[in-house]
């Protein structure tokens, strides 16, 4: 990875719907099939996982936002085990394995609360789950954004 392909992420990040010739004229290249070959190789290396719509939930309906923290029962490979099924629960978008008092952070997207307590009723169900300890979110200040990461 060399100066031009942070130059292409940084501005991938803020808009990867950009054409490749205007993603040039701003890092210094102007083949458009030379961006095209860069940014194929940071997808075939990883780097780049995937292009995604950003949609606004809460315009959807979506507007019970929860943060669960969970604590497991420890027992061989747990963290793997456990966040393997907790990705599989309904409207989790996100799940943090950390280290601390508490083993897991879980992120929910909801309609309403009863869809909320059936993905809560799931996991209390799982016999790894020690205990877990919810958050209500009211409203988002600053949702996950990597805007402000300027990859040097």
């Amino acid at each position: 990875m060399d100066e031009f392909d942070k130059r292409i992420l940084n501005v991938l990040k803020n808009n990867s719907d950009i054409p490749l010739k205007d993603i040039g004229k701003s890092v210094g290249i102007y083949s458009a099939s030379a961006i095209s070959r860069r940014i194929n190789e940071m997808r075939g290396s990883g780097i780049i996982k995937k292009n995604i719509a950003l949609i606004d939930y809460e315009k959807l309906g979506y507007d019970f936002m929860t943060i669960v923290f969970i604590k497991t029962k420890y027992k061989k490979d747990y963290a793997h085990n456990v966040g393997e099924r907790l990705k599989r629960l309904d409207n989790v978008v996100a799940i943090y394995f950390i280290l601390g008092d508490i083993d897991f952070i879980m992120i929910t997207i909801n309609k309403n609360r009863e869809e909320y307590v059936r993905t809560m009723e799931s996991l209390t169900a799982m016999e790894e789950i020690e205990r877990s300890d919810s958050r209500v979110i009211a409203y988002t200040i600053k949702d996950i954004d990597f805007n402000s990461i300027n990859i040097k």
